[in-house]
């Protein structure tokens, strides 16, 4: 049973929290690149882990990534000026470079020495494969960049496809991003077909775990036959990301590993929102069709509010015809994520600012092992922090960033007796 306590605890972000200051310890995306296109354009707000911010690019290129509000009198920064290698509050002249230095207050006398003693809050920022990726933890313990493929291969193997702001808590989207068996009903369609459809329509068999250092990998096995089954993955990585295989649709690779990976980070704006952003990575050739498939999910987002046309105010648009028909078994004719949310928003109050569930009042089964082994995950990353370890999956020096072959995804068909974890690449 998980408590109340224990709830509290994984949900809350803002600083000072447990969950908060554990995320702060890791690189999280913060924006899409896309959003600051050019050197000296518009600076766009943005909200993370409770904290209002605000983002520009400087006349360098360079990404600054600062409290939203000004250090003099709290004004907002959003209506600033980007100019001239900094971003200068319209209120009283105040102005900062990326790094929060203030290199200007024309409003004080010359002989002030206030700004050499003020640092305005700002958190350090990498541009990598269309993504901003921030840090906001302690500055003395700032890790490498995750050797993760999306991160480290080069761009034209990786799409970065959507981003949607969700109306609910973070872990109840990332506990449904790494629920593989819900996509056997809420994902499925009319037209599903080959080998993993055949499976979705036998019994359910089991779900295998494999915990690691930086998360928890799981295989959800079907069986086809007396003989056979059918498997994938889905695997946890710290703090809040999950991955689901990509490949040909309805059918198996040959050797198991699928040729690319399907990549969510679920990114806490606050307690009641977080930013969901999809890409797919090819792991040994650049990107092709899978382009257009992660680009064409945009469709279903209000331009640079990233919030989706289809929400908990229009009850998604749910069509009970088609639900009924079995062309859509959920009844929302929309990708993935906006059938995920439709879910995840849900799960607590109807009416306020978005939902936290309360896992106090859930009864898991068999198959939510995968759930269950990445709370207790989570929770002891927490007690390891408050023991003055390091959290999982941070690295230092470029010897212990080994995460790379560990986003590896399999979909198979097996001897039943096969082990699947002799396909995974030796790390």
């Amino acid at each position: 049973m998980f408590t109340h306590e224990e709830n509290e605890m994984l949900v809350r972000v803002g600083p000072g929290t447990p969950t908060g200051e554990l995320m702060r310890r890791y690189w999280l995306p913060a924006l899409l690149s896309e959003e600051l296109p050019r050197p000296d354009c518009e600076p766009v707000r943005t909200k993370l882990l409770g904290e209002d911010l605000i983002a520009f690019r400087d006349t360098n290129g360079r990404i600054g990534l600062l409290d939203a509000y000004c250090s003099h009198r709290r004004a907002p920064l959003f209506f600033g000026r980007n100019e001239e290698c900094g971003l200068t509050c319209v209120y009283h002249g105040w102005k900062y470079d990326i790094e929060g230095n203030i290199v200007n207050m024309p409003a004080e006398p010359v002989h002030s020495r206030m700004k050499d003693h003020l640092k305005h809050r700002a958190y350090p920022c990498v541009e990598v494969n269309g993504l901003i990726m921030t840090y906001m933890g302690p500055s003395d313990k700032k890790p490498l960049l995750p050797d993760l493929p999306w991160l480290t291969l080069p761009n034209n193997q990786v799409c970065v496809g959507s981003k949607f702001l969700l109306d609910c808590n973070w872990l109840q989207a990332l506990e449904g991003d790494n629920d593989s068996i819900h996509s056997a009903y809420l994902h499925k369609r009319g037209d599903a077909r080959g080998e993993e459809a055949l499976a979705r329509e036998r019994p359910m068999g089991s779900v295998d775990i494999d915990v690691l250092p930086w998360g928890v990998r799981a295989a959800t096995i079907y069986p086809i036959d007396e003989e056979r089954v059918f498997l994938r993955t889905n695997t946890f990585l710290m703090p809040c990301i999950g991955n689901t295989p990509r490949g040909e649709r309805g059918q198996s690779p040959p050797n198991g590993l699928n040729p690319a990976v399907h990549t969510i980070y679920q990114v806490p704006a606050d307690d009641y929102s977080n930013w969901r952003y999809d890409f797919e990575t090819f792991f040994d050739h650049p990107v092709d069709d899978i382009e257009a498939y992660a680009l064409a999910q945009r469709e279903e987002v209000d331009g640079p509010s990233f919030k989706k046309r289809m929400n908990r105010d229009n009850d998604y648009l749910i069509d009970r015809a088609r639900q009924r028909s079995g062309e859509a078994y959920c009844g929302i004719i929309a990708g993935n994520h906006t059938q995920d949310a439709m879910v995840t928003e849900n799960m607590g109050p109807w009416t306020g600012p978005g939902s936290i569930t309360d896992r106090t009042k859930e009864h898991l089964g068999a198959t939510d092992l995968h759930i269950t082994q990445m709370r207790n995950f989570l929770l002891r990353a927490l007690h390891d922090m408050r023991e003055g370890l390091d959290p999982p999956g941070v690295a230092f020096k470029p010897e212990d960033n080994k995460i790379h072959d560990g986003a590896r995804m399999i979909t198979a068909t097996l001897p039943k007796d096969k082990n699947w974890k002799d396909l995974l690449p030796v790390s």
